[in-house]
């Protein structure tokens, strides 16, 4: 495949960070305002999200954003809270989340197998209580939990939010955040079940582990934004903002013209 230009089938990887996620909205932004459209997304807890909400959903990153403008870190806390409360309580805290419990439902509706503006393929990371390992979801690999599941248990922080219980009677995986055990998931965009040939990958850990290599060439772009002010869970008012922006300022044109040398062929990377 290396070689033949025709053929690259492009992935996004988007990191776990918490809030820090935000500014994965800016690398996608900015991606998609040079014409670089995603065939493939792989996301780990707050990538999950992210990948879920524009590919599966089929919500526009420019609508995330605009939604982020009126998200408050307490809309999160009362979600969490309700999580653990009695369902006579979870409807009334619900009231005070934010637009979370409407954004649930939509993901409710979603699936991995019809997907929006382009995407092919969707892979979502969640980690297993029971057997402590990593679990992998993705487009036409399996049934073992729905999308809206396997999202929630991605972004579920121990501690924060309890465990899913999923799949069939003696055979239950309890998931949480994925993020414990791959929280750049390279190699799962790269395996067959996604097939991604090349990668764009976007890093918004806290703490970083290096740029990653495919081992076959110029195959992945490591883009690392310089988040200041926002952290894994908490945040100024503007720092989901300032995020954001931070990640479209890491973009920057010489990685646009490395990647676009990838398929010079495809109108769409005008």
């Amino acid at each position: 495949m290396e070689g033949d230009k025709n053929q690259i089938r492009l992935g996004v990887v988007l990191s776990a960070g918490g809030l820090r996620g935000a500014a994965h909205l800016g690398v996608l932004r900015q991606l998609l305002r040079h014409g670089i459209w995603p065939d493939i997304l792989a996301g780990v807890s707050a990538g999950a999200i992210i990948a879920a909400y524009y590919a599966a959903v089929g919500m526009t990153i420019d609508d995330m954003i605009d939604e982020a403008r009126s998200f408050l870190g307490r809309h999160l806390l009362i979600h969490c809270l309700a999580l653990r409360s009695p369902r006579r309580l979870r409807a009334l805290l619900g009231k005070f989340s934010g637009t979370i419990p409407r954004r649930l439902l939509q993901l409710e509706e979603a699936s991995f197998e019809k997907l929006h503006h382009g995407v092919q393929g969707l892979g979502i990371v969640c980690h297993d209580l029971v057997s402590r390992r990593t679990v992998y979801f993705a487009t036409g690999t399996d049934d073992r939990a729905s999308l809206a599941e396997a999202v929630k248990a991605s972004a579920a922080i121990p501690g924060l939010m309890p465990s899913l219980l999923v799949g069939p009677l003696g055979a239950e995986l309890r998931l949480v955040d994925g993020g414990i055990s791959d929280s750049l998931p390279v190699n799962f965009a790269l395996s067959p079940g996604l097939g991604a040939t090349h990668l764009i990958v976007s890093d918004c850990r806290r703490v970083a582990t290096g740029a990653p290599s495919s081992g076959n060439g110029d195959t992945i772009a490591y883009i690392r934004p310089d988040i200041q002010g926002t952290g894994v869970l908490r945040s100024p008012r503007a720092g989901l903002l300032a995020a954001v922006e931070q990640g479209e300022a890491a973009v920057t044109n010489a990685i646009v013209q490395r990647i676009k040398s990838w398929r010079p062929t495809d109108s769409r990377w005008r």
